[in-house]
């Protein structure tokens, strides 16, 4: 196999299209299909269902995504680190994203930073938190954004922002009337699903839970993803618990979670810095900002909603 086979297979997944794939890779869709089903064929399963209306992860696909990224995501940061070393002059900011992140949201909070310091590259690395802690030790990530409490370090993190979670209802089958809210202590029996772990979820889970003094009713199994929570929610597997901004769009059952009448459950999330004595001076200018400018860009999101 191959990077490009990656790459194909990586555009395939974000665009559910192979035409629109071929395009953005700027290849023929033949080329594209025959090096998909090539590298299918080498990896033993089929990565994508495709028919005639649209196209989508096999499970086998749903697995295989996050290590396809992560080779990729691998080859740019080599990337970025020869043109460094080459290029002494050259600043680039390093982020690590925990795969819970809103990058939509993250997107916004920057593009003010991106127009006044322009010299700056950006380049995120989303990671699991393990392989996160070990690359904010080992300095080759500047700061990184996670639900709070999920690193540690030796400088004070900065608060991001406080994202409301919507309930997954297990499906039962019926033409039950969809609810307006579920109260966290009023729950239904079904059991939530959780990933395998890493991101944050499942510890953000447990810790909201313990802390409202319930115990977490957790199903069995693993979830690949958080797509996978909901599909499995719609099949009757059992319920989920989401961060607003992993929900789909076509999404129509997930409901409010709130802890009272008129407390919304939700995840907080934060920046949490490098122990690293000698930093640099776009990350120390970063820093500034999300200290004294991205609270306020916060606020005028929570007062007039998203653009």
């Amino acid at each position: 196999m191959n990077l490009k086979q990656l790459r194909f297979a990586q555009s395939v997944a974000e665009t559910c299209s192979f035409s629109k794939a071929a395009e953005r890779c700027h290849a023929s869709q033949p080329t594209l299909s025959n090096a998909i089903s090539l590298l299918e064929e080498q990896l033993g399963a089929r990565l994508f269902v495709r028919t005639t209306r649209k196209v989508s992860l096999t499970a086998f696909g749903e697995y295989m995504l996050p290590y396809i990224k992560t080779v990729l995501s691998d080859l740019n940061e080599l990337e970025q680190a020869a043109s460094s070393f080459h290029n002494p002059e050259q600043k680039m900011l390093r982020i690590g994203l925990s795969p819970l992140i809103d990058m939509q949201r993250l997107d916004r909070v920057l593009k003010p930073y991106r127009k006044v310091n322009p010299q700056v590259s950006i380049f995120f690395k989303e990671c699991l938190l393990e392989d996160m802690q070990q690359r904010l030790e080992q300095d080759k990530i500047d700061i990184v954004v996670v639900p709070t409490d999920m690193m540690t370090s030796e400088k004070a993190p900065i608060f991001f922002y406080e994202e409301p979670l919507y309930y997954l209802p297990q499906n039962d089958g019926s033409d039950r009337k969809k609810q307006f809210q579920y109260k966290l202590s009023d729950l239904p029996d079904a059991q939530i699903i959780l990933t395998g772990g890493g991101c944050g979820l499942n510890t953000s889970l447990e810790s909201l839970f313990n802390h409202s003094g319930i115990k977490l009713n957790a199903y069995s199994g693993q979830a690949l993803s958080y797509s996978v929570i909901e599909e499995w929610a719609s099949l009757g597997i059992g319920a989920g618990i989401l961060p607003q901004a992993k929900i789909s769009t076509q999404n129509k059952h997930a409901c409010p979670l709130m802890i009272s009448d008129s407390q919304a459950a939700s995840f907080s999330y934060e920046w949490v810095l490098s122990n690293n004595k000698n930093t640099r001076n776009e990350v120390s200018g970063f820093i500034d900002y999300l200290s004294n400018i991205v609270p306020a860009l916060i606020q005028g999101e929570n007062q007039f909603g998203a653009a």
